[in-house]
């Protein structure tokens, strides 16, 4: 049994074992700080109670009252009104409880462990003639003590559960917009890379149009199935980023100009499919064919042994409403970067009137793949109960 079954597992057993230890140490420090402080503390002289059956039986019993105070208050009156921010029914209810112990308290001081005493001819090392004062030193100051530890830990247990669940809906997100880039290719790059394939073959330029066919299918491909990979070879990446200017190229033909630099080896470095790519598609979702202007895109990777930058310039037109794509754009590649590369990369973009410089840096090695893995394993399930 590793540590989070034993704090956070609901079977019976682990929530069994995880009560057992947190009474019995409870016990232990309630008998010494009460029997062995608050009574013999009343003269000069530090007498223990021997540590008899009697001695054992009393304190259970008084324990009792402890444990049913403590599961009334974390298990009825914290979700009942507490959770529900029910406060003047809470304070009420916290009153009433109080009044519970302390009677019950004064009860058992006064009838029941008088009779453990006598049923076993039992003298106790001394005897407190002033049963409401023990009575609320046992029941009304100590309660409260272990009743606030078993609080603080629930709040705390329910305050990390929460983060989890939230740390989980995130990752959902993440992966899930992960998957629809599969399906977020431009329609109109579609449209118009399999039109100008027709357009060629008609042409009687096979060659060109089956070089082309090949180059969409390859990014298709990529698209579809490569990215059910945790992680792909930079090398694939690349390469289907090349294939994809390609065929954009082939798209928009003169109303492109195109310069792209490409430094260094991939090597095995590995990446998260689609995310250089992602950057790429977007762009090329601004640029729209029908302008009179000729569109213009600068690409350079610089692969180093430490990682990868990239850095792309390309114009766009001043409107308004593609400010508000742009930065949704943005947003959502920053939370792919924090989530798989968190303070291993560098994002700066410069926006201008007429034109948009994206900088990013990302650090590789071989720990930030090993923690890509663990991202996609499943977790142990954040259970509920505490």
């Amino acid at each position: 049994m590793n540590w989070y079954n034993f704090i956070f597992s609901e079977k019976k057993s682990h929530q069994l074992q995880r009560h057992l230890v947190f009474w019995l140490l409870w016990w232990i420090y309630f008998t010494v700080s009460y029997f062995h402080y608050e009574q013999t503390g009343l003269n000069n002289n530090v007498e223990f109670e021997p540590w008899k059956l009697p001695f054992f039986i009393k304190t259970t019993l008084l324990l009792f009252i402890h444990i049913i105070s403590c599961y009334l208050f974390i298990n009825w009156l914290m979700p009942k009104y507490l959770f529900k921010e029910k406060y003047a029914a809470l304070v009420t209810g916290i009153f009433i409880l109080g009044l519970l112990v302390l009677f019950s308290s004064y009860f058992m001081h006064k009838t029941i462990l008088p009779a453990v005493n006598a049923a076993f001819n039992y003298n106790p090392v001394i005897e407190n003639p002033d049963i409401w004062w023990t009575s609320i030193t046992s029941g009304l100051l100590s309660a409260p003590k272990v009743t606030s530890a078993a609080a603080a830990i629930k709040l705390l247990k329910r305050w990390w559960l929460q983060q989890k669940e939230k740390e989980r809906l995130e990752k959902e997100k993440l992966i899930a917009d992960l998957q629809l880039l599969k399906t977020q290719m431009h329609p109109e790059f579609l449209f118009s890379s399999l039109k100008n394939i027709c357009e060629l073959a008609e042409k009687k330029e096979n060659n060109k149009s089956a070089n082309l066919l090949l180059k969409l299918a390859d990014v298709l491909s990529y698209i579809l199935y490569e990215s059910e990979n945790h992680l792909v070879s930079l090398d694939k990446e690349i390469g289907v980023i090349k294939d994809y200017l390609v065929v954009e190229k082939t798209r928009l033909g003169s109303k492109l100009e195109l310069d792209v630099a490409i430094k260094g080896s991939p090597g095995k470095r590995m990446i998260i499919p689609l995310l250089l790519f992602s950057v790429i598609e977007n762009i090329f979702s601004q640029i729209n064919d029908k302008n009179s202007e000729t569109n213009w895109l600068n690409l350079e990777i610089q692969i180093e042994e430490t990682g990868i930058s990239m850095k792309i310039i390309y114009g766009k037109t001043n409107e308004p409403l593609l400010e508000g794509v742009i930065e949704t754009k943005m947003t959502k590649l920053i939370k792919q970067l924090d989530f798989f590369y968190p303070d291993n990369y560098e994002l700066k973009t410069t926006i201008e009137p007429d034109m948009m410089m994206i900088s990013l840096i990302i650090t590789m090695d071989e720990v930030l793949n090993e923690k890509t893995n663990a991202f996609y394993k499943p977790e142990p399930i954040a259970y509920a109960t505490v």
